[in-house]
């Protein structure tokens, strides 16, 4: 929740700067971690700014956070309610772009129902994914270990 709080003050962001800091001095030392071990994720240079509060690598570090409300999510549930209780293959669901037309009037961009409802799927809610091109599968439970 702090992450959504605007700051008051003057030029303030989304996320409070000493948080900011903070959160960006344990990413740094995450991906540092990380690199030891072989996961290079970011490169050098990101690692120093979130290390030493530059605020351009603090900045592309939180730059997509975005809070995802409980509601988005169980409007995108609803809408796959009918098809989970007669339990539909993917081939009798509506096309992409009718589900993403529908979500759209329900305020929920494409790239949000995709995450939302690859949560779901991750989340033994739903067993069907998608990926960003729209192309639905059904999941089994031995793909998810």
């Amino acid at each position: 929740m702090l992450l959504s709080v605007k700051n008051k003050e003057k030029g303030g962001s989304k996320v409070d700067k000493n948080l900011k800091l903070v959160l960006g001095k344990a990413f740094g030392e995450l991906y540092e971690i990380q690199k030891q071990h072989g996961i290079n994720k970011v490169d050098n240079g990101h690692i120093y700014g979130l290390l030493h509060g530059f605020e351009e690598a603090l900045d592309k570090e939180f730059e997509n956070l975005s809070l995802i409300s409980r509601e988005e999510t169980a409007t995108v549930l609803r809408y796959f309610e009918p098809f989970l209780k007669v339990e539909k293959e993917t081939s009798d669901l509506p096309s992409y772009d009718e589900m993403r037309e529908e979500m759209k009037s329900k305020g929920i961009t494409p790239e949000r129902f995709i995450t939302i409802l690859r949560y779901l799927n991750a989340c033994d809610r739903i067993n069907v994914d998608v990926n960003q091109d729209g192309h639905f599968k059904l999941t089994d439970e031995n793909e998810k270990k």
